[in-house]
């Protein structure tokens, strides 16, 4: 267990309350396992600080080197929130660690997850999946939750890919280079998890009004979207929930299949419900955050 750990990381700044939210809806779940966190060279020394004074173990690597085309690609389009996402490689390096569970920082953990530990290297549930998996041929990894043991100088492949993926995808991030690493994962069954440990904020009340699941079956929810809560206030959550509702319709208008219908008709009671919830730990970390500037500004050590 020792050499075992959850972790995320932190490439940008505004993100740090995502991550604090993360660290926090982990730890109420009364988990066994440390958690770590990567950060980047963008990430100030303040930042680091305060993660090390939340108990946290803080990992700090040099950014990846990303082509500037595949950030314009990216900025083109509504991904460009995916440029910062390829840091992510980096943990696959961190041979320090047996076994690692990565959570992304936009997730709220909702029930004990370290049964997850247990399971094989690269296990992950399948991207794209709305109910009934939308293309059959279609059976991907999605790399917001990922069961990985770190290997020597694997960001070497990673590389190699980044450099020869461009002319392959619209827009890019890791998720790409992962699926391209292992073309074969959507074969490898015994890697595929359920759902409930990586399901999207905007699908929940698909898989609990039309699907076989109960609010109460769903472990993790992925804010996924560049619009994000701990980027508003309490008060814009009708506006967000404006934006959620305008993403199904587009997707609906864009490929009018049944199940997505459903999708977009099922509401968001059960949405809501979470988001209440993420608040009540949101709301948490906002007070702690300013009384931590606070005492920092009063310390005269404000840089």
């Amino acid at each position: 267990m020792e050499k075992n750990s959850y972790i995320t990381v932190l490439s940008t700044e505004n993100y740090l309350t995502g991550v604090l939210c993360l660290v926090e809806s982990l730890r109420r779940t009364n988990t066994k396992y440390p958690i770590n966190v990567l950060i980047t060279d963008d990430i100030s020394l303040k930042t680091e600080e305060l993660l090390r004074n939340c108990d946290l173990g803080v990992i700090r690597k040099s950014k990846i080197d990303i082509p500037k085309s595949i950030k314009n690609k990216n900025d083109k389009g509504i991904f460009s929130h995916w440029t910062n996402t390829f840091d992510k490689l980096l943990i696959f390096e961190l041979i320090q660690f047996d076994k690692l569970v990565y959570l992304d920082s936009d997730m709220y953990i909702r029930k004990n997850i370290d049964e997850l530990f247990e399971r094989e290297n690269m296990s992950a549930v399948i991207d794209r999946r709305i109910g009934p998996i939308i293309s059959e041929d279609w059976i991907k990894l999605t790399s917001g939750l990922m069961v990985i043991e770190p290997k020597k100088d694997i960001i070497f492949n990673f590389k190699n890919i980044i450099a020869n993926i461009e002319d392959k995808r619209e827009s890019i991030g890791d998720q790409d280079i992962l699926q391209e690493y292992d073309t074969q994962w959507g074969k490898k069954e015994e890697l595929h998890l359920d759902v409930k440990y990586n399901m999207f904020f905007p699908h929940i009340d698909y898989y609990t009004h039309c699907g076989n699941y109960t609010l109460d079956d769903i472990y993790i929810v992925h804010f996924i979207y560049n619009k994000k809560p701990f980027h508003i206030s309490y008060e814009q959550i009708p506006q967000y929930f404006d934006f959620i509702e305008n993403r199904k319709k587009n997707c609906y208008e864009k490929n009018k299949i049944k199940v997505l219908e459903d999708y977009m008709l099922c509401g968001n009671e059960d949405e809501k419900k979470v988001l209440e919830e993420y608040f009540s730990i949101l709301e948490n970390i906002r007070m702690r955050q300013n009384n931590y500037n606070k005492s920092n500004i009063l310390n005269g050590e404000e840089r």
